[in-house]
């Protein structure tokens, strides 16, 4: 089993197969997406369908998203017209016989219906387009986001003692990004206005140390001031949250305000001595 699995130790199995089932989640996930991109294709390869979707310019995509989004709310308006226009024709054509009133009333109810079915196709195009642009747009977030995040959901968990396993991105019915809270298992998720407001706290926080771990692997270190920012956090999560800043502490440092007396006492208590220096004001 170890040399089938490559690996050097029996200890070493359990880890080989959590990466197994790992590598298989994936590869489902990519056979998933890419039934997906079939899909969305019209037609074309996936290679050109890709192709496609990267020489669009994520910063065009929104605005060009937002006008298709008009455009397709105005041939709705159009439609609902035209539907009522043929209802009301139609009704009037059961009331008349065979007169030249009413072949010329049939005639323009076959124009109309021509009219709505170029509409429709229309309709389709823009709705394609809508979406193969909303996809472009994840794909760009999870490229440009994805460290800060993954980053994220670590201290997030950190911060709230597992009572959270993590952060993910979910989209709006308006197409909206927004974070939202991941409870053990993952069958769970919870949007901000769902957490407490402590909680609430360490999710900011959890992005802002993120951000700022992010930005001083290419720049030079600066302080990173707070100020009493675990008023709303209870004890074990002021903890967790005050040791999260002393290993940060360790790339650039840390200047923590408060006037709690208690959270003084919990750093005393939590954190090396050799990174925590206090001095009353």
């Amino acid at each position: 089993m170890c040399e089938e699995a490559r690996c050097k130790s029996h200890k070493d199995l359990p880890a080989a197969e959590e990466r197994s089932a790992s590598r298989q989640q994936i590869q489902a996930q990519l056979e998933q997406l890419e039934e997906q991109l079939r899909k969305l294709s019209g037609g074309a390869t996936l290679d050109e369908f890709i192709q496609d979707a990267r020489s669009v310019d994520p910063d065009s995509i929104d605005p060009v998203v937002d006008r298709l989004g008009e455009e397709i709310e105005q041939l709705d308006r159009q439609k609902s017209d035209m539907d009522q226009t043929i209802g009301s024709e139609r009704t009037e054509l059961s009331k008349m016989d065979g007169s030249a009133r009413a072949a010329e009333l049939a005639e323009e109810g076959q124009g109309l219906l021509a009219c709505l079915e170029t509409d429709a196709e229309q309709y389709v195009r823009l709705r394609l387009a809508s979406s193969v642009l909303s996809q472009a747009i994840e794909r760009y977030r999870e490229k440009n986001q994805g460290p800060i995040l993954k980053r994220s959901t670590d201290l997030f968990a950190r911060m709230t003692l597992g009572s959270f396993e993590g952060l993910r991105l979910e989209f709006s019915e308006r197409g909206d990004a927004v974070l939202v809270g991941v409870r053990p298992g993952g069958k769970e998720i919870v949007g901000v206005e769902g957490m407490s407001d402590g909680t609430a706290d360490q999710l900011y926080l959890a992005v802002r140390l993120a951000s700022l771990e992010t930005y001083l692997e290419r720049n030079e270190a600066m302080p990173f001031i707070v100020d009493d920012i675990l008023i709303k956090f209870d004890d074990d999560r002021a903890v967790a949250t005050l040791q999260v800043l002393a290993q940060l502490a360790e790339r650039t440092q840390i200047i923590f305000f408060t006037h709690h007396q208690h959270l003084v006492e919990l750093a005393k208590a939590h954190i090396d001595k050799d990174v925590l220096f206090e001095y009353a004001l």
